[in-house]
């Protein structure tokens, strides 16, 4: 009988330890944005780099490698035919 006035001591902290690591958790972790095909996005910081596709002066594709600077919006070429 001499641990029954600890309990509602204990049982107290114990709750009160569950509500602060709620409370501090509910904003960690990462948040994941799905981005539907064919949306635009646009670019938050300068990618370097990056392999694309560019046209020559006779109008035909050549592989090239640019830096893509921050504010730039990005979209997927959605295909032929679409």
């Amino acid at each position: 009988m001499r641990f029954a006035g600890g309990w509602p001591t204990l049982w107290k902290m114990v709750l009160a330890a569950t509500i602060c690591a709620s409370v501090f958790s509910a904003g960690c972790g990462s948040h994941v944005i799905v981005v539907p095909a064919g949306e635009p996005v646009r670019l938050r910081e300068t990618v370097r780099g990056v392999k694309v596709w560019v046209a020559d002066g006779k109008g035909q594709e050549i592989p090239a490698v640019v830096d893509l600077p921050a504010g730039w919006w990005a979209l997927a070429d959605p295909g032929p035919g679409k």
